[in-house]
């Protein structure tokens, strides 16, 4: 079984209304009223670029004290290392607090006591809109060649990401 939780009571409504187990309330609030090593999984979905700093550490810190032993957590976010990403779709969410490097987040989790921690890239840019290569062999087609790839890593790589852990 499973639960959810937001604090926007409209989208409350909308998953209740489907037949979902959702209440309404925040996070960490809801995290500390539960028995330690209670949960068997936790999923955070486009919500840790919506708190500031000291609160996502008191999140994960909760968030460790309540995950059984062997228990996922999944914090899933925008890269903004992608800077599409950055600038298409954090900038313009006037909710987002901070955006969250991928190295960050998963340094984060680590100091809250997950030993073991994995970022997996989702939502690629698609291949066909990025830059393209030039046609050639020379040096100009090469040096060329390896600024599109260049700039290609930074404009537009994966749109997502997350940060995998289970509590030991």
């Amino acid at each position: 079984s499973c639960r959810g939780l937001d604090l926007n009571s409209e989208t409350v409504e909308v998953c209740r209304a489907r037949g979902l187990s959702v209440e309404q309330g925040d996070a960490l609030g809801y995290l500390r009223g539960l028995p330690d090593a209670s949960l068997g999984g936790l999923l955070g979905a486009q919500v840790v670029e919506h708190l500031q700093p000291d609160y996502l550490l008191a999140l994960l810190d909760a968030a460790y004290d309540k995950l059984r032993p062997g228990s996922p957590m999944v914090l899933e976010t925008i890269n903004p290392a992608c800077w599409f990403a950055f600038f298409q779709s954090y900038v313009r969410d006037i909710t987002h607090v901070r955006p969250l490097h991928p190295d960050t987040l998963a340094y984060f989790v680590r100091a809250s006591g997950f030993p073991h921690v994995d970022v997996q890239y989702r939502s690629p840019y698609p291949e066909v809109h990025k830059l393209q290569h030039v046609p050639g062999a020379d040096a100009a087609a090469y040096a060329m060649n390896a600024n599109v790839d260049t700039l290609n890593s930074l404009l537009f790589t994966h749109l997502d990401y997350a940060v995998i852990a289970r509590k030991p």
